[in-house]
């Protein structure tokens, strides 16, 4: 069996429900790791309920501080690619108007090009059984995600017209899908929907004083800043032909960030972008 067939096989049987038991363990290992059973048992059930793919990183499962039980509470986050595939699932999805940006003077725009972020951004999701489409607009103070200084995360201080374009989108899906997209909010919408939590999943523990002596490093995942789940780096790094150190500098140069700054949210945009570089150079070799 080949390793596409038999990952296509795990896919399947994780969104149909007929999961073996290393599936199983492999899921709580990996993308519900530190979940207790019954957390865990809901994280199945909410796989199921929306057929999306956690390993394609559709849906994930986040353990964050709940300030009002005082403890660490998984939560399911999905990402925009997950939100439309679940609309265009219901054959009741017929595109999307915008998106649009407008300032302070509420003009509204289809492209935006001011060094400044946009005030607010619109999407409008088309249902076929509706008559008119339906509009969400979202506010740059209400969305955008900032750090413990108050800046604007990495993210948001490069991209903020995307990032807020993806906000709207979001909410523009849920309200014309309530029933499959109801309590599952997008990466991006994160910040504001969770807004008496904190993200602690990701945290490094500190090291100790005392640490054996550093072992030949031989792949981007035992990199001492490499704490979250790099798999798709690295095989993307392998792809692209590069050597380890020129991940860096391209991460700084295209997200602004450094690697050892990125969370998993982070993680997944880096892969996503390195995705695409990859795609563009095997267009560039057919042509």
């Amino acid at each position: 069996m080949t390793t596409a067939l038999a990952k296509h096989k795990e896919e399947t049987a994780l969104t149909t429900g007929q999961m073996t038991r290393e599936q199983m363990d492999l899921l709580k290992n990996t993308v519900c790791k530190g979940a207790s059973d019954d957390e865990f048992s809901l994280a199945v059930q909410i796989v199921q309920r929306t057929q999306l793919d956690p390993f394609a990183r559709q849906i994930y499962f986040i353990k964050r501080w709940d300030s009002a039980s005082r403890k660490e509470v998984m939560s399911p986050q999905i990402s925009i690619d997950g939100a439309r595939l679940i609309a265009e699932r219901s054959n009741k999805y017929a595109g999307q108007l915008g998106p649009y940006w407008c300032g302070s003077d509420g003009k509204w725009v289809d492209i935006w090009l001011a060094k400044a972020p946009p005030v607010a951004a619109k999407v409008a999701v088309v249902r076929s059984d509706f008559k008119e489409p339906l509009w969400a607009v979202a506010r740059y103070d209400g969305y955008c995600q900032t750090n413990k200084e108050g800046k604007p995360t990495p993210l948001w201080a490069k991209m903020p017209d995307l990032m807020l374009a993806k906000c709207a989108e979001s909410l523009a899906l849920r309200k014309a899908f309530p029933f499959e997209l109801s309590g599952l909010y997008t990466v991006e919408e994160m910040g504001q929907a969770t807004t008496e939590t904190v993200d602690v999943q990701f945290t490094p523990s500190a090291p100790e004083k005392e640490t054996p002596a550093p072992t030949q490093v031989h792949s981007l995942r035992e990199e001492p800043e490499f704490k979250l789940d790099w798999v798709k780096v690295s095989e993307l790094t392998t792809a692209l032909g590069w050597k380890k150190a020129e991940v860096a500098p391209w991460a700084k140069e295209r997200m602004g960030m450094a690697l050892k700054e990125m969370k998993q949210v982070d993680v997944d945009e880096l892969a996503r972008l390195m995705q695409e570089e990859l795609d563009n150079r095997d267009k560039q070799e057919v042509a």
